[in-house]
């Protein structure tokens, strides 16, 4: 009973032990709060490649991979997936208002590839942002008047039309060029700038509704050019992809799949059948099958992405045998298409932690220096205790009892503190960005619009019982030297 009497008088009357707390409380908020916003991008990161990547993908060479609609009707029938869906990815040159870009050409047909991967959802603009626009008084000013009319039949349009059909359609705007639509990325277009919190203005943006010429290179199946020169098309922007990450948005541009898939030459072809002994035409056509480059796969919930991708391998594979074919594409995870990126983001996160858990020692040395000037100011109380019976152990417990207490009441208020920070550190970055233009965070630089605003229980719960265990590690040594007093010499002890 004496010890915990003893614990708590020390924590009531003595003011250097609550600096000791709050250094632990200040190293428990930071690696929390660290830990909590590095965890939290690469948890985005994860989230915006999983988006467009699917669960699992059948990836072939650039020249693609013949029968994938057979593949897709194998991969659909497997208990282990929900969806499929074919598409073609291929370099090519991006002409967007005279500016010309090098992009990742994609075709999809955007339904199946929505229900694969959540496409729809990376759409940026809306009716919302038009009607917004339109409603602003600001935007009226120096519009002649001739142009209230037109500007009218746009916003009944976007009242009775989501803006986001048309990129799902890839049907050509209202006020735009009729032709074919495409998406771009959002960050191809040169024009597309951000404001301070990290979002586009759609007055500034000069795109949508522009006409854009995409330039690609066909390919045969043997990887020789298919034709003498590149083949070009005009497309109308009919809206923007914003995905989250950067390499994505700023070099990818989705057009319908069956126009990508003739501009590279690689739709079913039906031709004439010769002899090549005598020349002669034979009876017949010879067909030469559609390809495709990539198929992306929705996994069924609940089963493992191992076990979804041995699944698809084994079907596809059966598909080549079946054809007797000799070139197989490569099945893997979304893991595995991304993991340089994320491998490098989680080691950053670790490598970070590790820094500041480092410098987080100030804590446990602090509780020691602080603890052993206890010791040796209540020298005289310490030979007291013992010469009334109190055991070495007994006051050994009294330290340790002590730093245990520090180290709960510390972590409990560094895990508070650190929930303050983290859950508002969009608002504190906020106010010092408009009161100081000092700004932690700028949306501009940093691909993503939020620093983001989570934290993880798991985590939390180790570092709380980390800056514990080093707070009562570091009240073991002085417990040890207070337990090794002689009685004798403490009394006399001045």
């Amino acid at each position: 009973m004496y010890k915990l009497v003893l614990i708590l008088k020390y924590l009531r009357r003595k003011l250097a032990p609550m600096f000791a707390a709050l250094a632990v409380t200040l190293c428990t908020a930071m690696v929390i709060i660290v830990i909590s916003v590095m965890g939290g991008f690469l948890d985005l990161m994860r989230t915006s490649a999983r988006k467009l990547t699917g669960d699992v993908i059948v990836h072939g060479d650039i020249t693609g991979f013949r029968h994938y609609q057979e593949m897709i009707d194998a991969i659909e029938a497997l208990p282990e997936a929900d969806a499929a869906t074919a598409l073609i990815s291929s370099f090519g040159l991006v002409n967007v208002n005279g500016h010309v870009v090098g992009a990742e050409v994609v075709g999809i047909d955007p339904e199946k590839f929505d229900n694969v991967v959540q496409y729809r959802d990376t759409l940026y603009w809306t009716s919302a942002h038009f009607l917004d626009m339109f409603r602003n008084d600001a935007f009226f000013t120096g519009q002649p008047p001739e142009n209230q009319p037109a500007i009218e039949a746009d916003i009944r349009t976007y009242e009775q039309n989501e803006f986001r059909d048309f990129g799902m359609a890839f049907k050509p705007l209202p006020h735009g060029e009729q032709l074919p639509g495409c998406v771009m990325g959002i960050e191809v277009a040169p024009t597309n700038l951000r404001n301070k919190q990290g979002k586009y203005k759609l007055v500034e943006s000069r795109t949508l509704g522009h006409q854009v010429t995409v330039t690609v290179v066909p390919l045969s199946a043997k990887g020789t050019l298919g034709a003498y020169e590149p083949a070009r098309r005009s497309f109308v922007i009919v809206n923007e992809s914003k995905s989250g990450l950067y390499d994505i948005d700023k070099s990818r541009a989705y057009v319908p799949f069956d126009l990508l898939q003739k501009m590279l030459e690689m739709e079913r072809i039906e031709s004439p059948h010769f002899d090549p002994q005598t020349g002669e035409t034979l009876p017949g056509k010879k067909v030469t099958p559609a390809r495709a480059t990539d198929i992306m796969v929705r996994g069924a919930p609940g089963v493992p992405l191992s076990q979804v991708r041995d699944a698809v391998q084994r079907a596809t594979d059966a598909v080549v045998n079946d054809h007797g074919g000799d070139r197989f594409p490569f099945v893997m995870t979304w893991e595995d298409r991304h993991g340089v990126l994320l491998s490098a983001v989680q080691n950053e996160k670790g490598l970070i932690t590790f820094l500041f858990a480092i410098i987080s020692v100030v804590a446990f040395v602090m509780v020691a220096t602080t603890f052993y000037n206890i010791v040796l100011e209540k020298t005289h109380d310490i030979g007291v205790l013992r010469a009334i019976g109190g055991s070495r152990i007994g006051v050994a417990s009294i330290f340790l009892g002590y730093g245990l207490a520090i180290g709960v009441i510390g972590a409990v208020l560094g895990f508070g503190m650190a929930w303050v920070i983290v859950f508002n550190l969009n608002e504190i970055n906020l106010f010092l960005c408009n009161k100081f233009d000092v700004c932690m965070w700028k949306p501009q630089t940093y691909y993503f619009d939020e620093v983001p605003e989570q934290i993880n229980a798991i985590e939390v719960i180790w570092i709380m019982i980390g800056a514990v265990v080093s707070s009562v590690g570091g009240s073991m040594i002085p417990a040890v030297v207070a337990a090794m007093t002689d009685p004798a010499q403490s009394l006399r002890y001045e």
